[in-house]
């Protein structure tokens, strides 16, 4: 034997199932002349070799830096073992002797060696609407378990042909791709409406037609189906509005590339890099609507675009050019993803529907992101991002569920140092949800194979979340709602150090019973004192407040002792509820920003969540543009008994005098926005000189607001902080998971990395 071969095992964590890794360790080992084998094993890739030192070296930096496209290695292990002799190098049968999942493969994109294969007239797979390798493809939407197997996935039910087994051992970009197909085997198109039912090329065709002549289309996707229609047709515009039953909110727009979204918005360059990455989110990009039908964006200034990121979508964006695609369901309905529910709707604003019978295991819609103050920011989690891992800065001792919130649900598992966060899942109070919630809870678990120990989850004690993790029997973990947004940023920051945290949004149950919304936080060591919040208002009308902005301007209006020029005849019903004491207490900013609206008389009712705070964030954008002067307005600060508090009565006040008086709508809305970031400068700051804490840390759903989110980061900045918002989970309630999870990892016990 020779004595300078050794052999050594190595275990590679990370995206490393899924995207050809084996493939890419048996072409290194071949190279570096190494004999031995690698198989998928749980979560991870195994690998054994023989070979010389100076090869196994080499071998183990060319796995690092060479990895394919589409993976992301985390950890690579190796260990000394006797010597072992191999005849050659081989790949394994996947198994599942080591226990748990270190990161599941998301949903991929079209590759561009796949895209040349597409648009080549001399490939067996030319114009295939299913053509993908081992870099791009469905992964976690068509899984039902681990190892990524092709019998563990949706593709079980389509036999190869005889060439694509080929390809599937013979190496190169298909070897072993579990996804493998061509046009005489796997999935094929189907086109479906009330007279017709046509395959393939026919099938392609008749959708064209249908959508060219102003026809609304379901298309199946990878996560779910899509409505679609053309985006300069108003009439199919109105009609997908009348479909999904959304009134106002905007439709999101595919098109072809980045400079034909460049004809309708604009787009800076790392919006441009945001749109090409992996997941091909949705990006909110500013948009003048010239071109595109108006109801497409209806009332607001930004236009969800996105790129294709199947070959199908590719080969609808050639024949057609851009289509407005948005989750097929309906309002407040998680996304339809199985054939039969979509191929039973009944409507005649419905012309057809262009599908196949491979199923979807998972629904996932697509993730909307954005670029604001130079950072990427994720709004909506989804297809291509789920279920990648936030890596925390802490190992946690125990696994968690935690179950997020109702509104905007998301769940979290956390396992070690990997917190694998949910896909968006709609919200609670709509049984379908908590089902699809559910759902994707059990089958994430049994993915990851982890036996969960502790569950998190919200204060509120009606929430749905919180009663399916009680449901758990786990030891419960309950986390104030604006601690759990403050501790999502640090946790994906990795920032193990005191913040101050400032929580704006429209509800969170308060230790008080009362309705937080306003908060400043002092969060030291997995737990937080309340510093600061916006003064406390009785508001009238419980949950309908939230959608009727009149209806919280009225209390508004009472609270500074103003009579309601509008005539409103509740008037005297809200006063008798703040005198008895029947109204909800409240520190909401989120109300504020609806009361401020109403005020002005801008938008009155929220049709969907935030509508009247994004009228308002609107018409303030237009004072900036035009040069116009900020109506000058300002949050009175006082403290008392160690707590800030932020004056909103007084302001409200001065908002309803600017109105009577017929100052400029514009300007009054800008000097909220101004007035609002400068009060969050001066607390920040008072509590610096109280505290010594120079790290901020912002999240919440008003911070969706761009202009607010950008003024308040640039003064604090400028005033020697360092400020820290989300950009891996939402800012809104998808993200409070993440916090909950990691608060409970420091509560149980966790190590530091």
């Amino acid at each position: 034997m020779n004595e300078k071969l050794k052999t050594r095992e190595f275990h590679i964590y990370g995206l490393v199932q899924g995207v050809g890794f084996r493939p890419f360790v048996a072409f290194l080992a071949k190279k570096h002349a190494l004999g031995g084998w690698v198989r998928n094993a749980g979560g991870i890739v195994t690998v054994r070799v023989t070979g010389e030192e100076g090869a196994l070296v080499s071998f183990a930096q060319d796995v690092q830096k060479q990895a394919p496209a589409g993976s992301r290695i985390t950890k690579l292990t190796q260990s000394e073992l006797p010597i072992e002799k191999f005849g050659g190098f081989r790949i394994e049968k996947s198994s599942m002797e080591e226990e748990g999942a270190s990161v599941i493969p998301p949903d991929l994109p079209l590759c561009e060696d796949c895209k040349k294969e597409l648009y080549d007239p001399a490939d067996r797979r030319f114009k295939n609407p299913f053509i993908s390798c081992v870099a791009c493809g469905p992964r976690y939407s068509i899984m039902d378990a681990l190892p990524y197997d092709r019998q563990r996935t949706a593709m079980d039910a389509f036999v190869m042909c005889g060439a694509c087994a080929l390809e599937y051992r013979a190496g190169g970009r298909r070897d072993f791709a579990q996804t493998i197909s061509c046009n005489g085997c796997g999935p094929q198109l189907i086109f479906k409406d009330k007279e017709t039912k046509l395959i393939k090329e026919a099938a392609f065709e008749k959708a064209v037609r249908v959508l060219k002549s102003g026809g609304v289309l379901a298309i199946k996707g990878i996560g779910g189906y899509h409505f679609a229609c053309s985006p300069f047709n108003a009439n199919a515009v109105r009609r997908l509005r009348e479909l999904k039953q959304r009134d106002k909110k905007p439709f999101a727009v595919m098109f072809k590339s980045a400079k034909e979204i460049g004809k309708y918005c604009g787009v800076l360059p790392a919006e441009e890099e945001l749109l090409r990455s992996a997941p091909r989110p949705i990006v909110l990009l500013p948009c003048s609507g010239e071109g595109l039908a108006p109801e497409v964006c209806a009332e607001s200034r930004y236009l969800g675009a996105f790129l294709p990121y199947t070959p199908l979508q590719e080969l609808l964006m050639d024949a057609l050019g851009p289509l407005v695609m948005t989750s097929a369901n309906s309002t407040d309905q998680p996304i339809l993803k199985d054939d039969a529910d979509v191929l039973a709707i009944r409507s005649g604003f419905l012309d057809g529907v262009l599908y196949n019978t491979r199923r979807i295991n998972v629904r996932q819609d697509d993730p909307v992101m954005r670029v604001a103050a130079g950072k990427k920011q994720v709004i909506r989690r989804g297809r291509g991002m789920v279920p990648l891992p936030v890596l925390l800065p802490v190992c946690t001792e125990k696994t968690v569920f935690a179950a997020g919130s109702d509104m905007k649900a998301a769940f979290c598992l956390l396992a070690g140092d990997r917190a694998y966060m949910s896909q968006h899942l709609g919200d609670m109070e709509n049984a379908d949800a908590f089902d699809n919630y559910r759902e994707n809870a059990r089958h994430m678990q049994n993915l990851l194979s982890v036996r969960l120990e502790t569950a998190a989850c919200d204060l509120h004690p009606d929430y749905f979340s919180t009663r399916y993790a009680q449901s758990l029997g786990l030891p419960v973990i309950r986390v104030q709602h604006h601690h759990a947004h403050i501790a999502s940023v640090c946790a994906e920051h990795g920032i193990m150090e005191d913040v101050i945290g400032v929580a704006f949004d429209g509800t969170g149950y308060g230790e008080d019973g009362a309705v937080w919304g306003g908060e400043f936080l002092v969060c030291r060591e997995g737990g937080y004192e309340r510093a600061a919040h916006l003064e406390y208002l009785p508001i009238a009308g419980g949950d309908r407040a939230a959608k009727d902005a009149k209806l919280c301007a009225l209390s508004y209006g009472i609270a500074a002792k103003k009579d309601d020029p509008s005539g409103d005849g509740r008037m005297g019903v809200v006063r008798a509820a703040a005198r008895s004491g029947a109204a909800q207490v409240s520190s909401s900013m989120g109300r504020l920003f609806d009361a401020v609206s109403a005020l002005l008389g801008v938008k009155e009712v929220n049709s969907f969540e935030g509508e009247c705070a994004i009228a308002l964030e609107n018409l303030a954008w237009r004072a900036l543009e035009a040069g116009t002067d900020p109506y000058p307005l300002r949050f009175e600060l006082r403290e008392a008994d160690g707590m800030i508090f932020a004056g909103q009565v007084k302001l409200a006040g001065e908002v309803m005098d600017a109105a009577r008086e017929g100052a400029d709508k514009s300007a009054v809305a800008l000097g909220f926005h101004r007035a609002a970031a400068r009060m969050v400068k001066e607390v920040c700051c008072l509590l610096r000189e109280q505290t010594g804490i120079r790290i901020a840390a912002l999240s919440g759903g008003v911070f969706a607001n761009r202009l607010l989110l950008e003024d308040v980061i640039a003064r604090l900045e400028k005033s020697g902080f360092d400020v820290y918002v989300n950009e891996q989970v939402p800012m809104n309630d998808g993200g409070t998971a993440l916090g909950q999870a990691f608060i409970a990892a420091i509560k149980n016990g966790s190590k530091g990395k």
